[in-house]
């Protein structure tokens, strides 16, 4: 039985890298990225390899390639390491 996978076309897909905005190709060799809790209560980031069935779910971030990224992995630990600040500091 085929499983229905909703494809969301290209144009209305943008990257979510800091000051990136593109829009993505059909051909583009894009990835996903999301942030979880894990079962310790720790925030944790997971980046895969573009899948249409990952693309549409709720909380997935496209991303355009490697530099943003990481761009967006340096965003997410210093969002850590400041809450981590404040929380030690109050």
């Amino acid at each position: 039985m085929a499983e229905n996978v909703v494809v969301i076309p290209p144009e209305f897909l943008r990257c979510a890298g800091p000051n990136c905005g593109v829009l993505k190709g059909s051909s583009d060799r894009w990835w996903l990225m999301w942030s979880s809790i894990n079962h310790h209560g720790m925030p944790e980031m997971h980046l895969a390899a573009w899948d249409e069935r990952l693309a549409v779910q709720e909380g997935t971030i496209h991303v355009c390639g490697e530099a943003c990224a990481q761009k967006l992995q340096s965003q997410f630990m210093g969002n850590i390491l400041q809450k981590t600040i404040r929380a030690n500091s109050a």
